[in-house]
């Protein structure tokens, strides 16, 4: 796997008048390239125009193709690993692009001799809709009308289980060591808007003792690159230990991104916790520029904001039967 660290220099600017309101060029982010992967994986996707994300489209009279699409980050998503031990695999939600051409969806799976669980994140395209039979006369068509072509073939456009061999990994953990009682999901958080970026946010930790860290990826689709964004830590540890919180060193980490930035495709908003064994502190919410690399603080009251909902969480959509 290929790892490649972009240079950047650490830059902190305080605003007169505005205290607490810092602004950082973070330090070195981590870049990696996705596993390579089968030929047919490689072929370029033809470029469709407008790639904002449509109005809910949720009739079988516009989509045409049997799915209900509703949006998918609304609230703070995370994995069903209930019973993960048991079922030894799970995978998560399907998230569809903006676009529709593209979805994402994580796999985890736990290995009972080492009790480690391992992760990945996937990259699939979506298959064409399928083309339409062609009309018949109406002395051929049968009595009761069915659709042209069997729903099924449009639910399986979606179905992770059925794209094995399209699917590309974007980011892996936990393949390349074994590390016994270790933990590590990754888990979609979205879409931007213009379909050309994928967050996304991986969890660290101990088997039944629970999170070490948390980080954020973003995944540039014309790059082709995941980036992984550690210095979002250090810019955070940083300022506690200027304050009141000198010790935030010794405490576990959890960093939720919450989404992009509405009307953005750059700003990715986070808030962050610290934990110790007798109280959770809230640490503020912060604003990413994934393009400049710049790390800001916006506020450190812990109330609801606003957040883009660009991906699709996709439902099949009932046939009724003509009688």
């Amino acid at each position: 796997m290929k790892v490649r660290r972009a240079k950047r220099i650490t830059l902190i600017l305080l605003f007169a008048g505005l205290p607490g309101l810092i602004c950082f060029a973070d330090e070195p982010a981590i870049q990696v390239a996705p596993m390579p992967a089968p030929p047919r994986e490689s072929q370029p996707v033809p470029q469709t125009p407008g790639g904002n994300a449509p109005l809910s489209i949720d009739t079988l009279s516009n989509t045409q193709d049997y799915m209900r699409y509703e949006p998918y980050n609304t609230f703070p998503r995370e994995l069903d690993l209930w019973n993960l031990e048991g079922k030894k695999q799970i995978l998560s939600d399907v998230v569809v692009s903006p676009d529709r051409r593209y979805f994402a969806y994580s796999e985890v799976i736990f290995m009972p001799r080492d009790r480690q669980t391992l992760a990945r994140l996937y990259l699939v395209p979506v298959p064409p809709l399928p083309p339409p039979k062609t009309p018949r006369l109406p002395s051929e068509e049968a009595t009761e009308k069915e659709p042209d072509i069997p729903p099924s073939v449009y639910y399986d456009r979606f179905d992770p289980t059925k794209h094995l061999k399209d699917r590309k990994i974007l980011t892996s953990l936990g393949y390349n060591r074994i590390i016994p009682y270790g933990f590590q999901t990754l888990t979609v958080v979205d879409w931007s808007a213009n379909s050309k970026k994928l967050l996304y946010k991986q969890k660290t930790g101990i088997l039944h003792l629970g999170l070490r860290t948390s980080d954020i990826w973003v995944y540039d689709m014309d790059k082709g690159v995941a980036t992984i964004y550690p210095a979002v830590h250090r810019v955070i540890k940083h300022y506690w230990q200027q304050r009141n919180l000198p010790h935030i060193h010794e405490l576990a980490w959890d960093i939720q991104p919450l989404g992009w930035e509405p009307d953005s495709d750059q700003s990715i908003l986070l808030k962050a916790w610290a934990y110790d064994k007798e109280e959770k502190k809230f640490l503020g919410l912060w604003r990413y520029d994934v393009d400049a690399g710049r790390t800001r603080l916006v506020s450190l009251e812990d109330a609801p904001v606003p957040v883009a909902a660009n991906g699709w969480l996709v439902t099949p959509v009932p046939v009724p039967t003509q009688k």
